[in-house]
């Protein structure tokens, strides 16, 4: 399909309305699982998918061009961008996304002139992708603005022209070349901290911390651009002009299976949504301590690089995070009630990004209201006395105490701010980031640090409040809340007891205190090694072990009692 306007989408584009409805956001956070080869729930199920959608694009495409692999193939078009004093090897087409989103020149020499005849130009005057599959001749060009968000404005790039090749190949044949399962399988990864592990015990935890916990989209980006780049073969650059044809706000649904109907045209607003969520998402992982890790920064430099902002669902309160942390704290019926499918923990996670995003830019949903301020009697007395506090300070007057709120005496002048100068955030919000940072196991490290800090930081919170959330971010709720030490003391002295029981009251209670192994297929139908002990005495109803026989030494020449 011919694209519409050039560039990616303006930065006043609206979504349609179901793109940001409760629906389409339960739709896009389950796990893509439509059969046995469709089950996308770690990285590994990722790679996978990938692999089987480079085959079926390349047998698709092979049909009406030749996908002959050359001998020494290279990645062709690839530019050398300096941004400062920085350097990144960027393929050319992403190039070309942001000169056309762009509404002044970005790049400047040097490169080679336009009469060279070995380096291919395009239109705009910058190096082009056109080159030959086995050339390894790399350009050089210079970003005009020098900003330490490149790296990030060029891996949103990256993931918007993921939907531009998924209603590319959705042209081809969509129900088998679609990229919609991979991008919500990077949705559904990015957003947990840890992998689902099967586990069949109810006290230990359903987590692996070390298989398919991290999503490198960088990484994942370049493995699906070298896959289709070697199996596509001499047919890689007409490819990459197909795709740069198609508009990425719409798909055509084409297939051989429903050749008797006419193609439908969709379109690809919650995918659009799905895939600058996962960008969020990756994008507040990552430390506060970097030198590129604020957004409302971000989103300045992606105005000045005419590049349309992030699109997210809106917050509503963060009404799933809530619910799944009540139910979780306090397990009755009508909370459990609430949060019983499976796709509750998801929501979840997404609104504890939603949640970061909408704090680090104060958003007036986020900010609490004059009247619940006022209702809240810690809350206002804690401001008057910080308020009275300055006024005296103000006066020359000194504070009562160096314990008292605003005093200056324990601490650098300015310690607290006053309480105008930090919006106060709502209760419900400041509930749903505490029940985010409390569990470890459910939300990425990432995310949790950044509400801690934007909490601490920006926001004017009472005493209490600060003692909670620093309590939250040290002590872990998810899991098992005690102690292996613990856990062995309990053992034992149920041990114990049931040994006492048995003396007492004459019951063979040796069934319950067994270990719980399970026998091997050599063991199957024998009784256990436990029973075998010759120290256990397994009569029913005796407690007292078994009797030594009387030996006496055969020299004395006595005889045995019977």
């Amino acid at each position: 399909m011919a694209q519409d306007s050039a560039g990616s989408l303006s930065p006043t584009q609206k979504r349609a309305s179901f793109a940001y409805s409760n629906e389409s956001r339960r739709r896009s956070v389950k796990a893509p699982d439509e059969g046995p080869f469709v089950k996308v729930r770690s990285v590994f199920d990722i790679c996978k998918q990938v692999r089987g959608f480079v085959e079926m694009v390349s047998n698709v495409w092979s049909w009406t061009a030749a996908t002959t692999t050359p001998f020494r193939m290279s990645l062709p078009g690839l530019v050398r961008v300096s941004v400062g004093i920085e350097t990144f090897a960027v393929p050319g087409f992403l190039l070309q996304e942001l000169e056309n989103a762009a509404d002044a020149p970005l790049f400047v020499p040097p490169w080679p002139t336009k009469a060279s005849p070995s380096t291919p130009m395009s239109s705009g005057g910058y190096p082009s992708v056109t080159s030959s599959v086995s050339s390894s001749r790399v350009q050089d060009v210079r970003i005009q603005y020098s900003t330490p968000y490149f790296s990030q404005i060029l891996l949103l790039v990256k993931m918007r022209w993921l939907l531009r090749l998924h209603c590319a190949c959705c042209e081809l044949d969509y129900r088998v070349c679609s990229l919609k399962n991979i991008i919500l399988g990077m949705q559904f990864v990015v957003l947990q901290q840890y992998g689902d592990a099967e586990c069949d015990n109810i006290f230990d935890t359903k987590v692996s911390q070390h298989i398919g916990s991290f999503l490198n989209l960088d990484s994942m980006f370049d493995d699906i651009v070298d896959q289709l780049h070697r199996s596509l073969g001499t047919s890689w650059r007409p490819f990459l002009d197909f795709v740069a044809s198609c508009d990425p706000t719409k798909a055509v649904h084409a297939s051989l299976i429903d050749s008797m109907r006419t193609p439908k045209v969709v379109p690809t607003d919650g995918l659009a949504v799905v895939i600058d969520t996962i960008f969020l998402a990756n994008f507040l992982r990552q430390s506060m301590n970097c030198r590129a890790s604020r957004l409302r920064d971000f989103h300045e430099d992606c105005r000045q690089f005419g590049i349309a902002a992030l699109d997210f669902p809106p917050l509503h309160g963060a009404r799933d995070l809530l619910a799944w942390a009540t139910a979780r704290t306090k397990p009755t019926l009508a909370n459990r009630s609430k949060v019983g499918k499976n796709e509750t923990e998801k929501l979840a996670q997404l609104d504890a990004v939603l949640l970061a995003a909408a704090l680090e830019l104060a958003s007036p949903e986020i900010i609490a209201s004059a009247s619940e301020v006022a209702e809240s009697k810690e809350l206002s007395d804690e401001m008057s006395m910080l308020t009275s506090s300055l006024t005296d300070g103000h006066r020359g007057k000194r504070p009562s105490s160096p314990d008292s709120p605003g005093s200056t005496a324990g601490g650098p002048v300015g310690g607290r701010a006053i309480p105008r100068d930090r919006p106060v955030p709502a209760v419900a919000i400041l509930e749903a980031a505490m029940g985010c940072i409390h569990h470890h196991d459910t939300f990425p490290i990432g995310i949790r640090e950044r509400l801690y800090r934007i909490l601490t930081e920006e926001f004017f919170l009472t005493r209490a409040q600060i003692q909670s959330l620093a309590t939250a971010s040290t002590q872990n709720i998810d899991g098992k809340r005690l102690s292996h030490s613990v856990l062995l003391h309990m053992v034992d002295t149920e041990k114990s007891r049931l040994r006492q029981y048995r003396c007492d009251y004459f019951v063979d209670t040796s069934h319950c205190t067994a270990p719980p192994l399970v026998q091997s297929l050599s063991e199957h139908g024998k009784s256990p090694k436990y029973l075998k002990h010759p120290s256990l005495d397994i009569t029913v109803g005796c407690c007292r072990p078994r009797a030594r026989p009387n030996s006496a030494p055969a020299s004395t020449g006595q005889r045995r009692r019977p």
